[in-house]
C-alpha cells in the first residue's frame, strides 16, 4: 500500500478552468479584431456610466420632526423700494407680539430705482426647484458688505439690506411708511409721495447663501397707484442636504401674494409685508452610494460579464455565417496559419 502511494501523482499545484489556446494555433482577422476594438470603446463606455453613476449617487429624501424649533436664524435681505430712504420704516412683529427694530441690523442707501431686465416683473411666476448638484455648486457662504447708513441722501429710492436675527416662529417683515404703521396715525409722509415700488434680490432664511436661488429672488414688483398694500406668505421648510461628507443646513421656502390699492390710507396700511411660517418638519436630502468595495466587484463583474457574453455571441455569429454561407465566406480577411511547412 505504502509503495502504490509514494507512486501516486503530487497534488494539483494550478487549476485553470477557462480554456485557453495556444498561440500558434489561433488566426488573426480583420472582423475579430474590429469586433475587439467595437468590444474595448463598448466596455469603456460602461465603465464610464457606472463611475458617473457611482459618484452622482441616488438622491434619498426624508423627512423628520424639526427638534431646533427654539433656535434663532436670519432673515437675509436685499431690496431696493422706489421712496428715499428717511420715509421708510423696517419692522419685524413675530408671533409672540415680540417687535425687532430692523433698522438696528440692516443698512440703508440711497440710490436711483432700476429694474435689470433679467428680473421678473410683477406677475411672472418664478418657479425654482434647485438639484444637489446646484445646491452644492453653489453653497459659498457670503456675508452682504459693510454699508454705511445714509437714509437723508435725498435719492430717489432706498437700497435696504442685511440681515436681521429672529426668533423661529411665525412673524412678519413689513416695510412701511412713517406715519403709516399701526401705532402711529400721524402722517409725516404724505400720500402722493408713496411708491411701494420694488425689486428683491434677495429674500432668504438661515445661513446666507449668495448664490442659492430663492422664489423671491430677482422679482421685482411695479405700481401707479400711491396707497399700495403688498403682501408675501412664505411657508419655510429647514432642509438639510448631504453629499459625500459636506452638510448644507439651509431653508426652503414657498411664496404666494397678494396686493391690494386704496384710494386713501384710512382703508388699508400701504407697504410691503413678508408674513413666514416655519414648519414643524425637517427635509433631509442625503446623496447615498454603495461603498467602493462594493463598486469596485460591481464594475468588474459587468464588465467580465459584457466580455464573456460578447465572446459567445462572436462564436455563434461566426458558426451561423458558415451554417449559411460556407467555410470559405467566413474565413475571409483572415491571416494564413502557421504550419511546420512554413519557412
Amino acid at each position: 500500500m505504502e509503495e502504490r502511494r509514494s507512486k501516486s501523482p503530487g497534488g494539483i499545484k494550478v487549476f485553470d478552468a477557462f480554456p485557453k489556446v495556444a498561440t500558434q494555433h489561433s488566426v488573426r482577422s480583420s472582423r475579430g479584431g474590429s469586433s475587439t476594438i467595437f468590444l474595448m470603446i463598448f466596455v469603456l463606455f460602461i465603465a464610464y456610466v457606472e463611475i458617473g453613476d457611482w459618484f452622482d449617487g441616488t438622491m434619498d429624501r426624508n423627512f423628520t420632526v424639526d427638534n431646533n424649533g427654539d433656535d434663532s436664524l436670519n432673515i437675509n435681505i436685499d431690496i431696493v423700494v422706489a421712496m428715499p430712504c428717511n420715509f421708510l420704516h423696517t419692522n419685524v412683529l413675530d408671533f409672540t407680539r415680540d417687535r425687532t427694530l430692523a433698522a438696528d441690523y440692516l443698512s440703508y442707501e440711497g440710490v436711483n430705482f432700476f429694474i435689470p431686465s433679467i428680473y421678473l416683473l410683477n406677475d411672472q411666476r418664478h418657479v425654482v426647484t434647485p438639484d444637489m448638484d446646484e445646491i452644492m455648486k453653489e453653497s459659498l457662504l457670503a456675508e452682504f458688505r459693510i454699508g454705511i447708513s445714509d437714509p437723508n441722501s435725498g435719492a430717489p429710492a432706498c437700497h435696504i439690506f442685511g440681515n436681521i436675527p429672529v426668533t423661529k416662529v411665525s412673524g412678519d417683515f413689513h416695510i412701511t411708511a412713517k406715519g403709516y404703521t399701526y401705532r402711529d396715525f400721524r402722517s409725516n409722509v404724505p400720500p402722493q409721495a408713496l411708491n411701494f415700488s420694488h425689486v428683491i434680490s434677495e429674500f432668504s432664511f438661515g445661513d446666507f447663501y449668495p448664490f442659492l436661488q430663492n422664489p423671491l429672488d430677482f422679482t421685482a414688483r411695479t405700481t401707479n397707484a400711491n396707497i399700495q398694500n403688498y403682501q408675501y406668505f412664505l411657508s419655510a421648510v429647514p432642509t438639510l442636504y448631504k453629499r459625500l461628507g459636506v452638510e448644507i443646513d439651509t431653508y426652503q421656502y414657498a411664496s404666494t401674494e397678494e396686493e391690494k390699492s386704496f384710494d386713501n390710507p384710512g382703508l388699508g396700511m400701504p407697504g410691503i409685508f413678508f408674513k413666514y411660517d416655519f414648519e414643524a418638519i425637517k427635509l433631509i436630502v442625503e446623496d447615498k452610494r454603495i461603498s467602493f468595495t462594493a463598486f469596485v466587484v460591481r464594475l468588474v463583474t459587468i464588465c467580465g460579464g459584457l466580455i464573456i457574453c460578447f465572446g459567445w455571441a462572436y462564436r455563434g455569429f461566426d458558426k451561423l455565417i458558415i451554417l449559411l454561407f460556407g467555410k470559405k465566406v467566413a474565413r475571409r480577411g483572415q491571416e494564413k496559419a502557421a504550419t511546420f511547412l512554413a519557412t
